[in-house]
Parts: structure tokens; sequence; C-alpha cells
């Protein structure tokens, strides 16, 4: 009798998720759960600066950089390239950095993974990154900080 319950609770509780739009996420570390706008504060050499890496199923990303002062753009720059993930590690090689073509290669080892945040190392400078998704590709206002 109690099992009863408990299996009518769960099988309510998981319509409820569904009709919510909840999702089961992807395996840690795999492509499907980095497909998106994701936005962050930081960078190893200026903490101020702030990024948004859009990740494409295609395998491509586009990620724009900025620094805020006084409530101002100051600073911005824009870079493409390609991106793949595997065995935890997180690899995004460049094309292009404000559109001139420039070659970069850098690789993170995945520290943790959900639907809405996910931490990467970077492995030389040793720097922890922390992401967290977004709607859509837009910064927060300059006054509101980084």
């Amino acid at each position: 009798m109690a099992f009863d319950r408990m299996r009518g609770r769960w099988t309510m509780t998981l319509a409820a998720m569904l009709a919510s739009g909840f999702t089961m996420a992807a395996a840690p570390g795999t492509t499907a759960n980095f497909i998106g706008n994701w936005y962050g504060i930081g960078e190893p050499d200026d903490p101020s600066i702030s990024y948004i890496d859009s990740y494409s199923p295609d395998g491509t990303f586009h990620s724009e950089f900025r620094k805020c002062a006084r409530g101002e753009v100051v600073w911005h720059q824009t870079e493409t390239g390609k991106w793949s993930i595997a065995n935890g590690v997180l690899r995004m090689t460049s094309d292009t950095i404000d559109g001139k073509p420039e070659r970069f290669d850098n690789s993170y080892r995945v520290e943790l993974t959900d639907p809405n945040e996910f931490h990467a190392r970077l492995m030389q400078p040793n720097f922890l990154f922390v992401e967290k998704r977004l709607p859509k590709f837009e910064f927060p206002p300059c006054y509101l900080g980084s």
C-alpha cells in the first residue's frame, strides 16, 4: 500500500516535470550539454571582463568579450571558431578574432555541467571559468557591472 502511494506520487511528479518543459540533461561532458548561449565573468588576466559563448550544434562557436568602466563599454572583442568535447575536455579552436584570421587552441577540463551552469578549467594557465546559461545572446547593461 505504501509503495502504491509513493509510485503514484512519483508518477504525478514526473508528469508535472514533463508538462513544465523539464528535460533530462545529457550525460555530463557531452555535446548536448553545451549547445546554447553562456555568460561568464573573468579572464585569467582580467577579472572584470565579461563574455558570452554561443555553442552551435554544428560545432562552431561565436564569443564576445567586453569590459565596462563607469557604465560604458571600454573594450570589445569577438571570436569565432570550432568547438568539441571528448573525454570531459572542451576544446575551442578559433578561426577569427575581430573578423580577422587568428588561431588559438585552448583545452578546458569540464568540472561541472547542469542545464543552467557549467564549470571548465583552462589547463594553461590554471583558471576556472563559471558560465551560466542565457536564453539569448545578450549582455546585461554595463551599469549593472561587467
